[in-house]
């Protein structure tokens, strides 16, 4: 009977345990985030210094100086420098090839990622609330606040690729505030984890010059004395760009490629030069590939040169036509402080130091806007109707037109198929880490600028891994290959002017 007893209280004890977390009040998200402000108050001058281990290697220290809205981080592992930072609301970066860079944000015409904002509360791996903001892939943020402190005790970031978790703890008081002194981080995308803590912290004031906008270190770029123009050894090929570059002895051949926000070389070529590798892991673009960090003493293009480049370390080496292998990419760092003329119906390509660059001019120029503060130039583009801010112009990306995924979930509307394009439907596209899959539209309008193609064929990437970050897609060299392009990074220009063939390909 006893037994009976015990057991019927037992039942009671859950049920009304049940009722209890069924009835439990959950606030909303601004609520939480409201709590989250106030308990957790931010000073208005502070610096800040970190240290960071990482599973591969890789020891970074971090030092953060904020003076009211404006910041600036200074970020140093092994022979890499590279900060970042807001002054009078305006971002910038400087990267570890000492090129500062201010941020060019999207206008914020085109309609955004929708993200649906949940809470709940949970028991695992934390007791919290989870502020969640995830868009229709289930890709987003999600934010585990402590109900008693009111503290951010977990992040996670949800990519296509991996998760990133954040977990945060030793939470004491420093200075005028409580706050977690120390992290660890579970990196699903980069395939590493790493462990934190906070070396340095003093409120003390912060003068305007700490977190000022720093020149750039150097002119990673070098012409010889008296000379202002170089044309550099290039070959065009399926309508991209080949530049032959001078390594260790070695003639290597890299793309020019507007798209990559860097300079690269492949992993086995950085081998068989004996460069040595920091701070490896995993990243994704087309498909999975193995990266790491390298300096390279010198590389030279023709009469150019540069010294102690940083580069990245990516899988390549592919063959294009008989004798080209592509061993790299010439992104950003080296057209930031240039500007480039790309003749593809001469098959030259000129370079002059970004001053001495003149726009071209004459009725057909087609200037366009773009924005290059993340390393590639983005333009708007409209599909059909449906607008875009995030479209690559890329002289390395295969194809024409290829769209991703961040613009189909936008705009399914838009991808509407005619149905013709013949041979062009017929392509085959590969990027780092391997093969595309797409899928094949005919396309009544693509317009930028003052131009409209009609009927013009794209490509949408239906790998849902591939090219998963926020860009909406990439006008590729198949495109390009219709005009003379003009390259004027420094003033956020690219002009087109029409060859033969553009001219009697677009519709104005």
């Amino acid at each position: 009977m006893g037994h009976r007893v015990i057991s019927s209280l037992l039942s009671l004890c859950l049920l009304f345990s049940s009722a209890a977390a069924a009835d439990e009040s959950v606030p909303d998200a601004a609520t939480v985030l409201a709590k989250v402000l106030k308990n957790d108050p931010v000073p208005k001058e502070f610096r800040r210094t970190t240290v960071t281990s990482v599973s591969n290697g890789a020891v970074r220290t971090v030092r953060h100086i904020k003076r009211d809205t404006d910041w600036r981080e200074v970020s140093v592992f092994g022979p890499f420098h590279s900060e970042s930072g807001v002054v009078k609301g305006q971002g910038w970066h400087q990267n570890d090839n000492g090129q500062t860079v201010f941020d060019e944000p999207d206008p914020g015409i085109a309609a955004p990622d929708p993200v649906t904002t949940t809470v709940t509360h949970v028991r695992t791996p934390v007791d919290a609330y989870v502020v969640a903001e995830l868009n229709v892939r289930g890709w987003g943020t999600r934010r585990y606040v402590d109900p008693q402190t009111w503290h951010i005790v977990r992040f996670e970031r949800i990519t296509a690729n991996g998760t990133i978790a954040t977990s945060y703890d030793d939470e004491r008081q420093d200075g005028g505030r409580v706050f977690a002194h120390h992290w660890s981080t579970v990196n699903g995308y980069a395939k590493t984890t790493s462990d934190t803590r906070v070396t340095a912290y003093d409120e003390a004031l912060v003068s305007e010059a700490e977190v000022a906008v720093p020149n750039s270190r150097r002119l990673l770029v070098e012409f010889p004395p008296g000379v202002t123009t170089a044309k550099l050894p290039a070959q065009f090929v399926h309508g991209r760009v080949y530049v032959r570059m001078m390594v260790k002895g070695r003639g290597l051949d890299f793309v020019l490629d507007t798209g990559a926000a860097g300079i690269t070389i492949d992993t086995t070529v950085a081998q068989q030069l004996g460069l040595t590798q920091y701070a490896p892991q995993s990243a994704v673009t087309a498909g999975r590939y193995g990266t790491a960090r390298t300096i390279v003493p010198e590389m030279t293009i023709g009469n150019l040169s540069m010294h102690d480049v940083a580069v990245q370390i990516v899988p390549d080496g592919m063959l294009d036509g008989s004798s080209i292998k592509i061993v790299g990419l010439l992104g950003f760092d080296f057209l930031a402080e240039l500007g480039i003329t790309i003749d593809y119906e001469h098959e030259q390509v000129t370079a002059v130091p970004e001053p001495a660059y003149t726009p071209p001019t004459g009725p057909n120029v087609i200037p366009l806007d773009v924005r290059i503060g993340d390393g590639s130039p983005y333009l708007n583009v409209t599909i059909n109707g449906a607008l875009s801010e995030r479209f690559l112009l890329d002289t390395g990306g295969g194809g024409s037109l290829l769209i991703f995924d961040a613009f189909a979930r936008k705009h399914p509307e838009a991808l509407k198929d005619k149905g013709g394009g013949g041979n062009a439907r017929r392509m085959r596209f590969a990027g780092i880490g391997g093969a595309i899959e797409t899928q094949a539209y005919q396309l009544g309008s693509v317009r930028f600028g003052t131009v409209n193609f009609v009927d013009f064929v794209g490509y949408l990437v239906t790998a849902k891994h591939s090219y998963a970050g926020n860009s909406d897609g990439l006008i590729g060299a198949e495109f390009l290959r219709y005009f003379t392009l003009g390259l004027d990074y420094a003033n956020s220009r690219v002009y087109l002017v029409p060859n033969d063939v553009g001219r009697r390909a677009i519709t104005h």
